[in-house]
């Protein structure tokens, strides 16, 4: 954490690229309370990976006793869910927690996406203050402002977006893990040169691959950031 605290406003522990999908229920507090312990004065937003709504409600209370500001969280695991379920999924935590709530839209882990009519009505819950997008079609910038204008802060999810065309309020990525500064950098919009490099370091830090977490986690090994670079598996969780 430290040799990301001077670039960063927060931290989003047990999201994807921390194999939070993975975590038992005990290594995934654990990781939580020691991302709370040192983080400083930095927001600190608890990353749910959980197939189900009681799952999540479940972790989503433990987060909100273990002190996280806020939580971030997809939809249930299941390919083909309505976009109606989804709502009710992002209506039931809200309302049964204090918590401050970030959209995830994805489809690698739940298997689904969210349409964008459904962004804009979880939108309105009243503690729904963020979103992390990583939509398989590319966003219209008449999309995020949409979004923006609903109080809701729009992070862009995909590295190859970055210093793109969008305007946004910042970037949520796995680069940021190896590249905080860059990252920072490139939450401006249209810059070639700066988007030419994130293509650049995508590919060497093999990114784009399907256990790109485990790419990242021997990158910083390399860099004596960590220790270890041993990913879970299903069976550990």
């Amino acid at each position: 954490m430290s040799s990301l605290a001077a670039h960063v406003d927060g931290y989003i522990p047990c999201l994807t690229s921390g194999e939070g999908w993975r975590l038992s229920r005990q290594q995934w507090l654990k990781m939580l309370e020691l991302t709370l312990r040192y983080a400083g004065d930095k927001l600190v937003i608890a990353g749910i990976e959980r197939s189900s709504t009681q799952e999540v409600l479940d972790f989503a209370l433990m987060a909100q006793d273990a002190g996280a500001q806020a939580v971030m969280f997809t939809s249930p695991f299941t390919p083909g869910i309505s976009q109606q379920v989804i709502i009710d999924h992002y209506q039931t935590i809200h309302d049964a927690t204090h918590l401050d709530i970030f959209m995830y839209n994805e489809a690698a882990l739940s298997g689904n996406e969210k349409t964008f009519t459904t962004l804009k009505a979880i939108a309105q819950l009243p503690r729904v203050i963020g979103l992390k997008d990583s939509p398989s079609m590319s966003r219209s910038q008449d999309q995020v402002d949409a979004i923006r204008q609903q109080g809701v802060d729009y992070f862009i999810g995909w590295e190859m977006q970055l210093a793109g065309e969008l305007e946004s309020d910042g970037n949520v990525v796995s680069l940021a893990n190896l590249e905080p500064l860059l990252c920072r950098q490139a939450a401006a919009r249209q810059q070639p040169a700066l988007s030419q490099e994130i293509a650049t370091l995508n590919e060497r830090y093999l990114l784009s691959a399907s256990d790109w977490y485990a790419q990242v986690k021997r990158e910083l090994k390399a860099r004596g950031v960590i220790d270890s670079d041993r990913v879970m598996t299903e069976e550990a969780a």
